[in-house]
């Protein structure tokens, strides 16, 4: 049913991901199928000689390889540069799954607070928006 899976991870956060993950994972081994993980990076200059998508990249190669080693499932990984600091990283994370031809994006989401009340979620324009299905984990 499902060829690639899409799951974000915010590489800081993973402790918050472990059903989201761990869904992705079931549901690649039963449709035989890749999860990709997404990660956002701010395209901003730095003094460094490695870029934050570069070593974003490095990071999320690791985190793959550890997701295919822990669930026996193929893994892939890929990095988005954020262009506009001021908007949520919700249009970087489908066109991720555009770039990597997704056809699910499995997203973790928290419980919603007031701030959530006034400017939209991530994982709410995710849903409301891609043009691929999309399974939100609270």
């Amino acid at each position: 049913m499902y060829a690639r899976i899409l799951v974000p991870v915010d590489l800081g956060n993973t402790d918050k991901l472990s059903k989201a993950l761990s869904l992705a994972a079931q549901l690649a081994k039963a449709n035989d199928a890749t999860v990709v993980y997404a990660g956002v990076a701010d395209a901003v200059p730095t003094m460094s000689k490695v870029t934050e998508g570069e070593r974003m990249q490095a990071d999320l190669d690791t985190f793959a390889e550890a997701q295919a080693a822990e669930h026996g499932i193929k893994t892939a990984d890929h990095v988005t540069l954020r262009r506009d600091l001021h908007l949520n990283v919700g249009s970087e994370l489908i066109q991720s799954a555009k770039d990597t031809d997704c056809d699910l994006i499995v997203m973790a989401s928290h419980m919603p607070g007031l701030k959530d009340h006034i400017f939209s979620s991530n994982a709410g324009y995710v849903a409301t928006h891609a043009p691929m299905s999309v399974y939100v984990v609270r």
